[in-house]
C-alpha cells in the first residue's frame, strides 16, 4: 500500500484492487487499466485536476470516514503533495498488476519521469537565456510592424503595378 500526505497534513492510503477500479470508473469515467497501453500515465502525471478526481475516487472510503468532501480533498492537493500523490498512485497502480505487466508499467512510468525531467531542463535552459526577452520583443515587433510606404515588399503600395504618379 502506498500513501501520501496532503498539504493539510492528512495521510491518505492509496491501494488499488478490483473494487477500487470499479469505483474510479464509476465516479470519474477513467479506466485505470488503460495505464498499460494508453496515455493514462502521462495524463495523470500532467493533469492535476484529473489526478485529484482519480485520487478522491480511490480514497473515497477514507474521505467518507473522515467526512471530507471532494472539494476539501482537492484543497489538500497543491505543491509537493501533487508529486507525492502522483508517485503513490503510480506505485499502487503498478503493484496492482501481476509481475509480467508490472515490469511494463514500471518502464512506462520511468520513461514518463525522464520525459518530464528533460522537458523541465529544456524549459529552464531556455528561460535562463540572457537574450530571451530581447528575442521575444524583437519577434513581437517584427510581427506587429506595419510596412512603410518605402518598403519594397509585395504588399506595399510602392511595389504594386497600379502606382499613380501625381
Amino acid at each position: 500500500m502506498q500513501k501520501f500526505v496532503d498539504r493539510a497534513g492528512r495521510i491518505w492510503i492509496v491501494d488499488i484492487d478490483n473494487t477500487t477500479l470499479r469505483r474510479v470508473k464509476t465516479l470519474t469515467g477513467v479506466h485505470l487499466l488503460e495505464a498499460i497501453d494508453g496515455d493514462l500515465i502521462t495524463r495523470l502525471s500532467t493533469d492535476p485536476l484529473l489526478l485529484g478526481d482519480v485520487l478522491y475516487a480511490i480514497c473515497k472510503p477514507q474521505a467518507d470516514q473522515q467526512q471530507i468532501t471532494d472539494e476539501a480533498f482537492g484543497e489538500g492537493l497543491a505543491g509537493n503533495s501533487i508529486d507525492d500523490a502522483t508517485g503513490a498512485l503510480l506505485e499502487a497502480l503498478i503493484n496492482y498488476f501481476p509481475e509480467s505487466r508490472r515490469r511494463l508499467l514500471r518502464k512506462a512510468a520511468e520513461k514518463q519521469k525522464l520525459i518530464e525531467t528533460r522537458g523541465i531542463n529544456a524549459i529552464e535552459k531556455r528561460l535562463d537565456d540572457p537574450n530571451l526577452v530581447d528575442k521575444i520583443v524583437e519577434d513581437l515587433e517584427r510581427k506587429l510592424a506595419v510596412p512603410s510606404w518605402n518598403d519594397s515588399s509585395p504588399e506595399s503600395p510602392a511595389s504594386s503595378g497600379s502606382t499613380q504618379v501625381p
